[in-house]
């Protein structure tokens, strides 16, 4: 081990519903110095996860001997209200509460995942010229936040970020209620319709890598795509941003999954001046979330 840096460093942990990532970042600026991801396991509940992080930061400070305990930042995929309260553990059981209370891991801030990453598309990626843009996260889960001036709007509950939670288009469940858009262009909403109409697949990437030879894996990626892309028209048609900046796993990838939103999405936009606009993948990819909740641990500090 070296000597110890007195360099400014921030920690970000990004829980999310399959993997969990934690990052450092060096200060001013974003530059990595760290990362290091395991599996949540979601299941297994929030006290497990909490375990892993405490060595997974021992394993961190040791390597790049820091001088002093960073500043830590966790987001989570759950609905975080304004005073950074986890409501919800929807994807987490167990998660709900004051992760502050977490002192072995030492947390500062508490932020939901997709405004972190949104955050930090405004400071450090591809949101920094626009005035205005719609962030959409689109992964395990989907889910959106709109930043004005470099600022991402929480909501009057901390709530704002559920496109993919609420009931969306014609189809219906067996059951008679809505799908939301979750439901039908995330990353299991593929596996699982692909696997409704009797194809055999674990995962949405090898729906995705049949889209060419397979016509059950083409209609599905592409009805997903479109899915999402009516998606994003509605939050271009309530908001008019000046650009739309989309991330998460399945989000940032390009394809056909991409393309069938992009085409679905302009489609449907319904002034013609904003459907020209620009619609970007996220230029921080997968660290987005946990790049953006460090750079706000380390705001929140230096307040």
């Amino acid at each position: 081990m070296g000597r110890p840096t007195r360099r400014r460093v921030a920690v970000g942990i990004d829980v999310g519903g399959t993997k969990t990532a934690v990052i450092a970042i060096a200060l001013p600026g974003a530059e990595v110095l760290f990362r290091e991801v395991i599996p949540t396991q979601a299941t297994l509940g929030a006290g497990r996860i909490r375990s892993q992080l405490v060595m997974v930061l021992g394993r961190m400070r040791s390597e790049l001997a820091l001088s002093e305990r960073p500043q830590v930042g966790v987001s989570v995929p759950e609905l975080v209200d304004l005073d950074e309260q986890v409501v919800t553990d929807v994807v987490v059981p167990g998660l709900v509460g004051d992760l502050k209370e977490w002192t072995d891991i030492g947390v500062t801030r508490v932020e939901s995942d997709v405004r972190a990453a949104a955050h930090a598309e405004a400071m450090a990626g591809a949101g920094r010229i626009f005035p205005s843009f719609a962030y959409v996260s689109i992964g395990t889960g989907i889910s959106s936040a709109f930043v004005r001036d470099g600022a991402v709007w929480p909501g009057a509950h901390g709530a704002a970020i559920l496109l993919g939670s609420g009931p969306f288009g014609p189809q219906l469940r067996p059951d008679g209620r809505p799908y939301p858009l979750e439901e039908l262009a995330s990353g299991p909403a593929i596996a699982a319709a692909y696997r409704a109409h009797g194809g055999r697949a674990e995962s949405a990437q090898e729906v995705i890598d049949r889209y060419s030879h397979d016509p059950l894996a083409a209609r599905v990626v592409a009805a997903a795509g479109s899915s999402a892309g009516q998606g994003v028209a509605l939050l271009v048609n309530v908001l008019d941003p000046h650009a739309v900046i989309v991330g998460g796993g399945l989000g940032c990838a390009d394809g056909p999954y991409w393309t069938s939103m992009e085409t679905a999405a302009r489609t449907q936009i319904w002034a013609e001046s904003a459907r020209r606009l620009p619609l970007l993948r996220s230029s921080l990819g997968p660290d987005a979330a946990s790049i953006g909740v460090a750079l706000l641990a380390a705001h929140q500090v230096g307040r």
